[in-house]
């Protein structure tokens, strides 16, 4: 699994838990994914806030190792925003990664996919 997909699955994993809680998500597809991937890549504003979105990761785990709870409130507001402005097809994708297992052939096929979204950033956020 790549290291943006797995930033944006530990970070953002509680916002998503309580729409889950509201309904059931079913687990995203390949098919699911390649959606996802083709309109965030076709809309500039929406690469823009992908690209955002992983850079507020970094931001995210400081705040959380800082035991700085207002700044962790503001960046998971932020964050929240910007899985808005990806549109709910992201945020239905988002919603249903804690169900896919990365290291299966069928996780491993699905992050490729979602990589390609990495792809549209600035080099620096795709660092190890």
């Amino acid at each position: 699994m790549t290291r943006t997909i797995t930033c944006i699955f530990a970070i953002l994993g509680t916002l998503t838990a309580s729409a889950q809680a509201q309904q059931s998500i079913p687990k995203p597809t390949l098919a699911d994914a390649a959606k996802v991937v083709k309109i965030i890549s076709a809309d500039k504003s929406k690469v823009a806030a992908y690209c955002k979105l992983i850079d507020l990761v970094e931001e995210i785990y400081i705040a959380t190792d800082g035991e700085d709870d207002s700044k962790l409130e503001q960046l998971d507001k932020q964050a929240a925003d910007l899985r808005r402005a990806l549109g709910p097809e992201f945020i239905k994708l988002d919603a249903g990664l804690d169900q896919v297992d990365f290291q299966s052939k069928e996780g491993k096929v699905l992050a490729a996919e979602l990589d390609k979204l990495d792809a549209l950033c600035p080099s620096k956020l795709l660092q190890p």
